[in-house]
């Protein structure tokens, strides 16, 4: 094998073109797939995969790294590493051994370990021979698997937050479709209309004027993922008024693989199943490509309109204003001329503003991009966060002031200001960041 691999060079080229990004790394980044279909190839390249005596399976990447479970003997395997395996075991969402190869890849890039059972391979050299060829492979080669390994040590630089949730199709493709949270009121009826076609969800029909098409949030040929957190994929004919029969009174929470990409185009790998609901279906319309930045117009306002997400977050439609230094104090004392500062930069028109989401999470603020939810724009943990608060003479603009680390050692502070849709809105908001963070004092 050549002393140069042209796939290192390609990973080592797409790391560092994230590793320049200032924001975490999320399922809309285009360099993302590029990552994840690199790392495969990579750990494909001189896979020895005999399979069974009788042909009946192929064997993967995803094959050794969980055999490390059992083969490790007195090397403790990482236990985040082992955590992974086990939830990549689970046969909800992912069903074959290149799905579970995949979503175990993307639970390491979030956890950091991506290095690990290559690390692991590489002290087992009975274990090694066995699975990879050492001319044809770069984990098996002594010179090439030096410089991947300084490469997967780089993707702990990295900060990803991609969302587990989103592995039902990881069987077939990398190609990540669009996937939606929604909580809709208590009620008996969506509004849809469902089929069950290759063991998918799929949406056939909105009612006009249903629960379900407010802002359509779900569209004829989107997927129906989860429901109360429980995967459908694969799921029985009557799991779905099971699940609504049980919790019966409640928000209804429901996970959607949306029918079109970012970019517009339709997500090619449920094609197949739409031309088999158009038969079944007659009313049903095959989705075809739009343009991604035509906005569908609703009669409904997004004034102080709050959604909760199934894990207790509180997300809040609101718009970012603009940020302003404040040196090394961060007390409640900076911010009302940290509002007036930012004010004067930025004016007092408000549709000039940034449309943002704002989730107060357990243990951090998070604001999301309103065109892309995918999109983090901003995030701070609680322990970051020194002081909130607004001014008395313009109640709707509010702010937290955070460090560039924990606030009790942070020499830099930076103010960043919002305007809330209403008075009470920003009162509630800023109640939240105190609940959340016991340290944080704050006044309104």
């Amino acid at each position: 094998m050549a002393m140069r691999d042209p796939l290192l060079s390609k990973l080592k080229a797409v790391l560092l073109r994230l590793k320049e990004e200032k924001q975490p790394v999320t399922d809309s980044d285009p360099d993302l797939q590029v990552l994840c279909e690199t790392l495969e190839c990579i750990l494909r390249k001189g896979l020895k995969k005999p399979g069974s005596v009788f042909g009946l399976y192929k064997r993967d990447y995803w094959c050794w790294m969980e055999s490390l479970m059992s083969s490790a003997g007195s090397e403790r395997l990482h236990p985040m590493f082992s955590l992974a395996i086990e939830a990549c075991r689970s046969p909800n969402k992912v069903k074959s051994h290149q799905g579970r190869g995949r979503f175990l890849i993307r639970i390491c890039l979030n956890k950091k370990i991506l290095s690990v059972p290559i690390q692991h391979l590489l002290k087992n050299h009975r274990m090694l021979e066995i699975w990879y060829d050492p001319l044809m492979s770069i984990i098996g080669s002594d010179m090439l698997v030096e410089s991947l390994m300084s490469l997967l040590h780089l993707t702990s630089e990295i900060q990803f937050e991609l969302n587990s949730k989103n592995a039902s199709f990881l069987d077939e493709t990398w190609v990540l479709p669009v996937y939606r949270q929604y909580e809709f009121v208590p009620c008996k009826d969506l509004g849809i209309v469902i089929r069950h076609i290759r063991q998918r969800v799929i949406v056939a029909d909105v009612k006009e004027d249903s629960v379900a098409s407010h802002k359509n949030r779900i569209e004829p040929g989107d997927v129906l993922d989860e429901l109360y957190g429980e995967s459908l994929y694969g799921s029985s004919r009557g799991k779905i008024s099971s699940l609504l029969k049980q919790h019966e009174g409640w928000p209804v929470y429901v996970s959607v693989i949306k029918c079109h990409l970012r970019t517009g185009k339709v997500f090619q790998n449920v094609h197949d199943i739409w031309c088999v609901l158009r038969d079944e279906y007659s009313g049903f319309k095959v989705p075809t490509d739009r343009d991604p930045n035509l906005r569908k117009s609703s009669t409904d306002s997004d004034q102080g309109e709050v959604l909760h997400k199934l894990s207790g977050s509180s997300v809040y439609k609101v718009k970012y204003v603009g940020c302003a230094g404040v040196g090394k104090d961060g007390g409640t004392a900076v911010i009302e001329s940290a509002i007036a500062s930012v004010l004067k930069e930025k004016g007092p028109n408000s549709s000039t503003y940034k449309d943002v989401y704002l989730e107060l999470g357990e243990t951090n603020l998070i604001t999301w991009e309103s065109s892309d939810e995918d999109t983090v724009f901003m995030k701070h943990c609680y322990p970051e966060i020194s002081s909130c608060g607004r001014r008395t003479d313009a109640l709707l603009y509010f702010a937290y002031v955070a460090g560039d680390t924990t606030c009790t050692i942070s020499k830099q502070f930076n103010c960043y200001v919002y305007f809330a849709n209403c008075d009470q809105e920003g009162k509630a908001i800023l109640t939240s960041i105190a609940q959340g963070f016991g340290r944080t004092t704050w006044f309104v």
